[in-house]
């Protein structure tokens, strides 16, 4: 099976005869002028040497980057986001990168820290983070060795990790590659055909520049910070359209997903309107 591929797949099933989230062709292509005209966002890569702990921290990272939230938007104990899990990842994480503590033990202080934090869903945390301890370092260490396809460590990490293994459109596996071509420019043709991690917030601003639109029970359920349910028609429509749609702006503009991702991510702060809440472990 071609994961990638089984993801597109799944997205046009459920856009085929949508009833809650619909595509805007018009708006689509006008997205891919503006963003042509702007230019392709720039990464700013350091120079240090990468070690296969680099790539460990970025699985574990990828492993619980998802869902700051209580109830809304804007309930975050301590600001709970991703810039903070990053921060107290890297501290946590320093003894390791000089070799004075094992990885169980890190992974061990680093779930502490999250829960200390108040971090939303920390038992779903604490067990995702513990399914890397057997295996995680050896699967970094194998993509720091052969970093030249997605395919094969794609398939590795859901075999491996079922917590990555367990959204149907496979986000935080997705934005683990995403975070590789970032930080260091590998897999730069593959993502030209991975999918975009989908999350909150391309959605909200591909709603906005008119690229896909809600129906209006949907929409005023997202005005109203209104719950929806994850795996529901409604929530896999919002997540299915937004790959689609980056997709189809990958083709328009030439741009590979990461940069597509990041010129739209980039654009968050223009808007006002919330983005849909849905507590999961998927993004």
């Amino acid at each position: 099976m071609n994961l990638v591929k089984n993801v597109y797949e799944l997205s046009e099933r459920f856009m085929k005869d949508s009833k809650h989230v619909f595509l805007i062709e018009a708006g689509i292509e006008n997205m891919a002028k503006r963003m042509i005209e702007n230019g392709k966002p720039q990464y700013n890569r350091s120079n240090d040497k990468i070690t296969y702990k680099d790539i460990v921290f970025e699985l574990v990272a990828s492993s619980v980057n998802y869902c700051y939230w209580y109830s809304q938007h804007d309930i975050r104990p301590n600001g709970s986001s991703s810039s903070s899990m990053y921060n107290i990842l890297a501290d946590s994480f320093q003894e390791y990168i000089n070799d004075e503590m094992s990885f169980e033990r890190v992974i061990k202080r680093f779930g502490a820290n999250l829960s200390k934090e108040r971090f939303p869903l920390i038992e779903e945390r604490i067990r995702h983070l513990n399914q890397l301890v057997e295996n995680g370092e050896n699967f970094a260490k194998a993509i720091y060795l052969d970093h030249n396809s997605i395919d094969i460590p794609l398939m590795e990490m859901v075999l491996s990790f079922p917590g990555f293994a367990s959204d149907i459109f496979l986000k935080r596996a997705s934005l683990f590659f995403l975070q590789l071509f970032r930080r260091f420019g590998w897999y730069e043709s593959d993502l030209h055909s991975l999918h975009v991690p989908a999350d909150y917030q391309i959605p909200r601003v591909l709603e906005y520049y008119d690229c896909i639109v809600y129906e209006d029970e949907l929409d005023d359920a997202i005005h109203e910070s209104i719950i929806i349910v994850k795996n529901s028609r409604p929530e896999c429509e919002i997540r299915a359209a937004t790959i689609l749609v980056v997709k189809k702006l990958c083709e328009l503009t030439k741009w590979n997903v990461s940069e597509v991702d990041t010129y739209l991510f980039m654009k968050r702060d223009d808007i006002e309107k919330p983005f849909h809440l849905t507590i999961t472990t998927d993004y």
